[in-house]
């Protein structure tokens, strides 16, 4: 261009004849695990064509087999090393609700493994003790069922994480019809055991006076064998 040190393209009558690059170095495992990260914690079983063909689909990335399999396990990795430390940090989260909400009660389960209870554990036994359970009942939420009316629902679902488990519950229902959360736990299995243990947590904290009028209802399975606990 006159008067500036800058060209300027006006027209041009070649033909692109380069071939389009598949393999680029910039995108390594790490920078496509940290890519990929929500879609395999929301999917720890994905298989790996289903990431190549994401991978080729949205950055025209061709990744061979062992590189997605790399891709996925750092990953992995990543999620399961998140999880395993908000776990050995459930004791700080237990003494923050008691901090936050007094009164509330907050009860965990932890095991330990057979050679614990030996004199001399075999060398490298590992001893450190397991989560197991934790309950939980806020004090707002265990007085405001105090005035509610006396029906409690119990219901436990799946948990999707890559340890697994159950979330038990019991819901209330308060003066505006809406559900009101009584207290809830988090254990290893829906299981008679998980659901005693769970529901004699729940009449310590209602108290026999209340709960022995109130109406349970639930979906007729483990639960059902234990409601005469709280009777």
């Amino acid at each position: 261009m006159k008067r500036e040190d800058s060209w300027q393209l006006t027209s041009c009558y070649k033909k692109h004849t380069c071939s389009k690059a598949t393999k680029i170095g910039i995108m390594s495992s790490q920078w496509l695990s940290k890519a990929f990260m929500k879609k395999i914690c929301e999917n720890p079983k994905i298989k790996l064509r289903s990431l190549i063909k994401k991978a080729h689909s949205k950055w025209n990335v061709d990744l061979t087999m062992t590189k997605a399999a790399r891709v996925k396990q750092q990953a992995l990795d990543e999620i399961n090393g998140t999880y395993g430390e908000q776990y050995r940090r459930i004791h700080d989260y237990a003494a923050e609700l008691l901090r936050s909400n007094p009164g509330s009660t907050v009860q965990i389960q932890v095991e330990r493994p057979p050679e614990f209870e030996l004199e001399t554990p075999p060398p490298g036994t590992d001893l450190r003790p397991q989560f197991q359970r934790i309950y939980i009942c806020l004090e707002a939420c265990k007085r405001s069922f105090m005035v509610c009316r006396p029906m409690i629902g119990l219901d436990g679902c799946f948990i999707k994480t890559p340890y697994g488990g159950q979330l038990l519950t019991a819901i209330g229902w308060d003066p505006n019809d809406q559900i009101l959360p009584i207290a809830y736990a988090v254990v290893e299995a829906e299981t008679k055991d998980s659901w005693r243990w769970f529901l004699l947590n729940l009449c310590d904290d209602l108290g026999v006076d209340k709960i022995r009028w109130c109406t349970f209802m639930s979906d007729q399975q483990k639960v059902t064998l234990n409601l005469n606990l709280c009777n």
